[in-house]
This record gives structure tokens, C-alpha cells and sequence, in this order.
């Protein structure tokens, strides 16, 4: 079986094996040679006669050992690794013939030296020592790698949460815009809060329907492209007039268009409110209609009926949750609309009752009302003038 011997080192493929590079720096040429002579077998040694010389190699090489003589003129070795960068990572030894305590504690202290080593030099031993130096060279560099790729995904991970929640608020966002489409803002807050909206009883209310009038013989003459498109345009008319008035959108039935005033949050104007925003539904529709008529269009008349009483408004349904409300005033409210006429507002005597000091009301008497009987009834003829509006919301707000 054939040994491997210090002199007779092991011949590996040039393309598996790259010998490590160390620097020796002595200020005797023939130190230097004995030594590159010595090692050369096992490294790619770069020899220096001067700290100085020995600098300007490290600007260029990558070195895994620097063994460097105490005693040198212009530079000692301990100012030579002194002069090194802080961040380097090779191994830094002196290789000296003074052994004085002084010296060592300086350069272990201010060199940050790995071994101090004492001439003359036995060359097994110096070979081990320099071979544990590289070995611990190559440990520095692969904790300095891994360190480095740790922090590396570390921030990769911050950014990935970073950006993810970024999405998850955006999500929430979006969330809360759609139940806000969906919900009163009111009703919206408690359920994201408690994960369930509490049914809340309503003392006095105003119940406001809207259809148009002869809608099925409308329906007939357009395709229902064109019929979903023009209820669409005037639905979104009326949410904002209905959002300008202080009203609650509650759905749309077909045709039928309901808003309530009063709810969620109570006040005093909501009767008031709603003729108003009635009004001005019934403004637009005369204006769409006469330039209908100017080209021989059909006109769409709308009719709106209201009652003013107590109700219940809550949230229904687990996965499409919907804001309604349920009542006596509602089947009530239903029942005015169904008795108004076109480009009419009818209204109950409650209604009547809360809003007669501001509008001009026509009394209908006790007309017919399916499974009500005969009800008092009252189309409102005139509205408040603009600075009446303002006082009678300043009043009762």
C-alpha cells in the first residue's frame, strides 16, 4: 500500500483541486525563498520583502493565509496586519525569531493574530498550522457566505410579508367598500366588529316606494338589453339622489325602487327628506320624458307612494347579507305607491301629519287599499323653496 509523506503530496485533477494561495512576508530574500521552496507543492505562495510589497499583492490576490516577520524595517508585522481591512478574512499569523512577551500580547491584542510562531520552523509542523489556517479561513468564508445568504432571504421573507400584507389590507379594503356598497356604514361597522349586525326597532320611519307604470307593456317593446340598461340609468339616478336626501336605499324589486329615511340612524327630518328626494325623482323623469316626446319616444311615468311609522331594520343572510326592513309601515308604504298615479307622490296621513307645515298637500279622502280597507290619502302638490329646505333641515337635525 503505497503512504503519503509530507514531500510527496496528493496529485488531484486540476479541475476538482486549486491550491490555497498564502502570502509570506520577511524582509530576507533568502527567508523567503526557503520558505516558497518549502510550500509551494501544497500553495500558491506570493512572497514579499516588505509590508508595503506585501499590501499592494492583497489589492490583487486572494489570499487565504498572511504569515508575516515581526522585525521589519519602515513596517513591523503587527503594523502590516494593522494596515489590513477590517473586513478581510484571512487568517493572519507571524512567523519571528523574537519571542519576547511584550510582542506577542501586541500582535495577538492588535493584529488579531491566529499564531505566533517562533523561527527556526519545523516544516511538518508549520504545514499543520497553516493547514488548520486555511481550514479555519475556509470556515470564515462559508459562515460569511451563509450569513450573508441568510440575511439575503431574511430580507426576501420581509419583503414577502411586506407585500403580502400590503394585499391583505387591500383585500380588507376592498371588503369593507363592498359591504359599505351593501350595508349602511352603521350596520357595516358592527358586523366587521362583531361578526353579527343586531336588529334594531324603529320608533318612527319613512318607507318610500317607486315603480313605473305600465312597465309590462314597456318591457314588451324593448329587448332586455335595452330594458336592464334603462332601469339601470334611472336606479342610479335615484341612489343619488337618494344619498343627497339622507336616505337608506333598501333594494330593488323588478321595477320598484325602496329607500327608507330615519334608519339606521334616527332623526327628525326623514318624512321631509323623503318628499324631497321624491321630488326630485319625479323632476327627472319629466325631464327625460319630454325629450322622449320631442323624438316619438315612449315615456316611462313613475309613481311613488310613502307611510311614515314604526319598523325593524336588520341584516338577513350568512354569505349575501342584505339590509332590510320589515313592518306594518312597509306593506303600508307599498300600498300608497300602488294607489299613486304617474308623476304623482302620494302619501298616508301619518306622513301627511309629520310634513303638512311644509308642503301643500291635496286631501284624496278614504281611498281603497288592498287587505287595508279604505285609508287616508294626500298627493303632495308643492314643495319647499330652497331656503325653506335648509331651515326645516337646520331645525330638526
Amino acid at each position: 500500500m503505497e503512504t503519503t509523506t509530507l514531500d510527496q503530496p496528493v496529485e488531484l485533477p486540476a479541475e476538482t483541486y486549486e491550491k490555497p494561495s498564502i502570502l509570506y512576508i520577511d524582509d530576507e530574500e533568502d527567508n523567503l525563498v526557503v520558505f516558497k521552496s518549502a510550500f509551494r507543492r501544497f500553495y500558491k505562495v506570493y512572497t514579499a520583502l516588505s509590508g508595503e510589497e506585501g499590501l499592494e499583492i492583497l489589492k490583487t490576490q486572494d489570499v487565504s493565509v498572511v504569515i508575516t516577520d515581526q522585525r521589519m524595517p519602515r513596517m513591523t508585522g503587527v503594523q502590516f496586519l494593522k494596515n489590513l481591512p477590517e473586513d478581510n478574512d484571512m487568517i493572519r499569523m507571524i512567523l519571528t525569531g523574537y519571542s519576547d512577551m511584550e510582542s506577542i500580547i501586541e500582535a495577538v491584542n492588535t493584529g488579531k493574530v491566529y499564531r505566533y510562531i517562533v523561527k527556526p520552523w519545523d516544516k511538518e509542523e508549520l504545514k499543520i498550522t497553516v493547514d488548520n489556517a486555511i481550514e479555519a479561513f475556509q470556515l470564515r468564508r462559508t459562515n460569511k457566505h451563509l450569513i450573508h445568504e441568510l440575511k439575503e432571504a431574511n430580507e426576501y421573507l420581509e419583503q414577502k410579508v411586506l407585500e403580502r400584507t400590503l394585499e391583505v389590507n387591500q383585500q380588507k379594503e376592498e371588503v369593507e367598500k363592498l359591504l359599505l356598497n351593501i350595508l349602511p356604514a352603521e350596520v357595516a361597522h358592527e358586523l366587521k366588529e362583531k361578526g353579527e349586525a343586531t336588529p334594531h326597532f324603529y320608533n318612527c320611519a319613512t318607507v318610500l316606494f317607486a315603480d313605473f307604470v305600465g312597465f309590462t307593456s314597456i318591457a314588451e317593446g324593448l329587448s332586455p338589453q335595452e330594458l336592464v340598461a334603462e332601469l339601470n340609468n334611472y336606479f342610479l339616478v335615484f341612489d343619488t339622489i337618494v344619498e343627497k336626501h339622507n336616505l337608506e336605499k333598501i333594494k330593488t324589486i323588478g321595477d320598484a325602487y325602496m329607500c327608507a329615511g330615519g334608519i339606521p340612524v334616527s332623526n327628525q327630518t326623514h318624512a321631509v327628506d323623503a318628499i324631497l328626494a321624491a321630488f326630485e325623482m319625479q323632476a327627472h323623469m319629466q325631464e327625460i320624458n319630454e325629450k322622449k316626446a320631442a323624438f316619438g319616444l315612449p315615456m316611462w311615468e313613475l309613481r311613488i307612494g310613502m307611510h311614515t311609522g314604526p319598523l325593524v331594520a336588520g341584516v338577513v343572510g350568512r354569505n349575501k347579507f342584505a339590509y332590510d326592513i320589515w313592518g306594518d309601515t312597509v306593506n303600508i308604504a307599498s300600498r300608497m305607491e300602488s294607489c299613486s298615479e304617474g308623476g304623482r307622490v302620494n302619501i298616508s296621513d301619518t306622513t301627511f301629519e309629520m310634513v303638512k307645515e311644509w308642503f301643500s298637500c291635496l286631501y284624496r279622502g278614504k281611498v281603497p287599499a288592498k287587505n287595508k280597507g279604505e285609508v287616508n290619502m294626500y298627493f303632495v302638490e308643492k314643495g319647499l323653496e330652497q331656503a325653506e329646505i335648509s331651515t326645516v333641515q337646520k331645525k330638526n337635525r
